[in-house]
């Protein structure tokens, strides 16, 4: 790839981490400045910078960070979760988005106990598949690093519960990580619902398997990972 070509990559990066920076501050899915989002480009990262609010993070702002040597490029310092990243990306070769937020549902089933949230609707199967839950870990910890990056090596595995702290999502591009992150937090907001009303209602393993195996579902994923149709 020529020099131009690699520089209208970094441009797009950039451009595409601030945009779902706004978008999951404008969904609640983080506040202040928490949560952490990353893309890689290249042999590199470039990850949000430490104490910025992610919807105030200018394209220029974006921390770029060698995926090799971990060292960042000069100016603001990288996430505080920079090691859980760069352990996810470097376990993770097809991994090209990392999205960790702080979605106030999710976090709240945790709390409660629950190591999990059943499959709720469909789209729950087809985008995100199950979601693991990792029991507490001090955020910014190398424990914590190596825990996510360890229950990531699933080649399936999409997404992450943190328990009383978050949610860490992975996708073939950013778009794909940020709409996993979206679709576990309306499922988790659903089986609150349910878990209000009444008996919550979960998908069967036979109903979740149908749908996986949906011609019109395979298209849609295409279509999220960028792929186009196939």
């Amino acid at each position: 790839m020529d020099e131009t070509a690699v520089a209208d990559q970094v441009v797009g990066c950039r451009e595409e981490l601030s945009r779902f920076g706004r978008k999951i501050v404008a969904r609640g899915l983080a506040v202040g400045p928490g949560g952490n989002i990353s893309a890689r480009v290249g042999d590199g990262i470039f990850i949000s910078p430490s104490g910025y609010p992610l919807d105030e993070i200018g394209e220029d702002a974006w921390v770029e960070v060698d995926l090799g040597t971990g060292r960042p490029a000069p100016g603001p310092r990288p996430s505080s979760e920079i090691e859980m990243h760069l352990e996810i990306y470097r376990r993770r070769q097809d991994v090209r988005g990392v999205v960790h937020t702080h979605p106030p549902t999710a976090i709240g089933v945790t709390a409660a106990g629950l190591d999990g949230i059943p499959f709720m609707f469909p789209d729950q199967v087809a985008i995100v598949g199950e979601v693991a839950c990792l029991d507490y870990i001090v955020p910014c910890s190398p424990e914590l690093a190596a825990a996510v990056a360890e229950a990531f090596q699933r080649p399936a595995a999409a997404g992450l519960l943190l328990r009383n702290h978050g949610l860490v999502t992975i996708g073939g591009n950013l778009r794909e990580a940020y709409y996993r992150t979206e679709v576990v937090e309306d499922a988790a907001r659903v089986f609150w619902i349910a878990s209000t009303i009444g008996r919550p209602r979960s998908l069967s393993e036979e109903e979740a398997r149908q749908v996986a195996d949906l011609e019109a579902e395979k298209y849609r994923q295409s279509l999220l990972r960028g792929d186009g149709p196939s």
